[in-house]
C-alpha cells in the first residue's frame, strides 16, 4: 500500500486513521514546505511506534539517542557491540545499564507523542507512506494507541488557540500579579503550586516547562489557568511582539541545532544557528545568551560583551548569564566587575555546587586583584 499526497488534500488526522484502520506497518514521511523540515513516523500494525523531526536529513537512531540525552558516545559504543545479543534495542539499552525499562518506555513514549502533536499542527507540505518491515534492533519502537493520539492531537489544536490568547509564546515571561493578596485563598493542585513557585518575572514558559518535566502543552495550559484566575500576568507587554506559531517552531529548531553543534564543539556552526534565530526573533534570550558564551570561547570578546549585556538586561536573574559574564569581565581585566557578577550569583543561587564553585572563583579573583594592586 503506497500513499503519496499533500497535507492539504489528505489531512494528517485522516491519514493516521487510515493507516491505523488498515493495520499498516511502515514509514510515513511528512515534509513541511514552509519550515524546511521533515518528519518520520513509524507504524507497527497500525500503531504509532516512533516519530522524529529533522531538517530534511534523517537522523540515525544513534544521533537521536544522543540528542535526547539517553546515551553518550561511550555508552553508544557499548550498545553497538552488544545489540546482536538482544531481541531489540530497548532490551540492549536496559542491559547496558542506561536506565530501567519503565523509565525508558515512558521517556520514549513522551518524545513520540510530543513529536506527533507538533506535526499535527503543520498546515502545508507533502506526505508519503512506505510499507516496510521495521527492525526493532535498529529503531526505537514504543507502541502507542493511534486513535488516542488523533483525539488528543485534535483537542490540543482546539485548545491552543485559547491558550495563546493568554500565553502568546513559549518565550513569554510571567510574574506574580502586583498587589495580589488572594494567595491564601487559592485552591490549587500540586502541579499548579509547583509552577506558581517558579514564576519569578525572569523564567520563560519554556524554562519552567524544562524544570517541571511536563510537555509544553500541559505547562502552558496550567499557566493559562493561573492567568485567568488573576494570579499571574505577563512580565512585559507582548501585544506587539507576538511570534507567529510557524516562526516560533522555526526558532526552536534553530536553537536546538545550535545546541547540538555546541555540544559537539562546533562553535562556528552553533553561532550561525543562533544568529539565524535572532533574525527570526531579535529578543530570543537563549540565542543571545549562547552567542555571548560562544563568542567568549572563540575569543571574540567585544561581540561576547554585546550579547551578554543584552541577555543580562532581558533576564537580570539568569544565573548562567551572570556566570559567563563574570568570566568575560575577568578576561578583560575588569576583576572588580567580575567579582560583582559572581557575588550576585552566589546570593541568588540555590544549588550548593554552584555556590561552592562561585565562592572559589571569587576567592581567586580577589587574590588576583591583590596581585594587580601590588604590581
Amino acid at each position: 500500500m503506497a500513499i503519496q499526497s499533500s497535507i492539504q488534500e489528505l489531512g494528517l488526522f485522516d491519514l493516521f486513521q487510515l493507516l491505523h484502520m488498515n493495520g499498516k506497518t511502515g514509514r510515513l514521511i511528512i515534509t513541511d514546505t514552509g519550515g524546511n523540515r521533515e518528519a518520520q513516523v513509524l507504524f507497527q500494525s497500525g500503531s504509532v511506534c516512533m516519530a522524529s523531526v529533522h531538517d530534511r536529513s534523517p537522523k540515525t537512531v544513534d544521533m537521536l539517542l544522543e540528542e535526547w540525552g539517553v546515551v553518550d558516545q561511550t555508552s553508544m559504543q557499548v550498545v553497538a557491540r552488544t545489540i546482536d545479543n538482544h531481541k531489540n534495542l530497548l532490551d540492549c539499552l536496559v542491559a547496558a545499564g542506561i536506565s530501567s525499562r519503565t523509565h525508558l518506555e515512558s521517556f520514549f513514549s513522551a518524545r513520540i507523542r510530543e513529536c506527533v502533536y507538533g506535526v499535527f499542527k503543520w498546515e502545508s507540505g507533502d506526505c508519503r507512506f512506505l510499507e516496510e518491515e521495521l527492525d526493532s534492533r535498529r529503531e526505537v519502537l514504543a507502541l502507542l494507541n493511534t486513535e488516542n493520539l488523533i483525539m488528543e492531537g485534535a483537542r490540543r489544536i482546539d485548545e491552543w488557540s485559547n491558550i495563546m490568547n493568554k500565553v502568546p509564546s513559549r518565550h513569554s515571561v510571567f510574574r506574580i500579579c502586583l498587589g495580589n493578596e488572594q494567595d491564601q485563598k487559592l485552591n490549587l493542585k500540586p502541579k499548579e503550586w509547583e509552577i506558581l513557585s517558579l514564576i519569578d518575572g525572569n523564567r520563560s514558559v519554556h524554562e519552567i516547562n524544562n524544570i517541571v518535566g511536563e510537555d509544553l502543552f500541559t505547562t502552558s495550559k496550567l499557566i493559562y489557568g493561573l492567568v485567568v484566575m488573576g494570579v499571574i500576568e505577563l512580565a512585559v507587554d507582548e501585544t506587539n511582539a507576538e511570534i507567529p506559531a510557524n516562526n516560533e517552531e522555526r526558532i526552536d529548531e534553530l536553537v536546538r541545532k545550535g545546541r547540538n553543534y555546541y555540544s559537539h564543539l562546533n562553535l562556528e556552526k552553533a553561532a550561525a544557528e543562533f544568529e539565524k534565530a535572532l533574525q527570526v526573533d531579535p529578543e530570543c534570550f537563549e540565542a543571545m545568551r549562547m552567542l555571548g558564551e560562544i563568542y567568549y570561547k572563540l575569543d571574540r570578546l567585544s561581540e561576547a560583551a554585546v550579547y551578554l549585556r543584552k541577555a543580562r538586561t532581558q533576564r537580570p536573574q539568569n544565573q548562567k548569564t551572570m556566570f559567563i559574564k563574570g568570566y568575560l569581565h575577568a578576561r578583560l581585566g575588569e576583576v572588580e566587575m567580575a567579582i560583582k557578577e559572581w557575588e550576585e550569583l552566589r546570593e541568588k543561587a540555590r544549588n550548593p555546587k554552584i555556590i561552592d564553585l562561585v565562592k572559589h572563583r571569587i576567592g581567586v579573583a580577589r587574590e588576583w586583584e591583590k596581585v594587580l594592586q601590588e604590581y
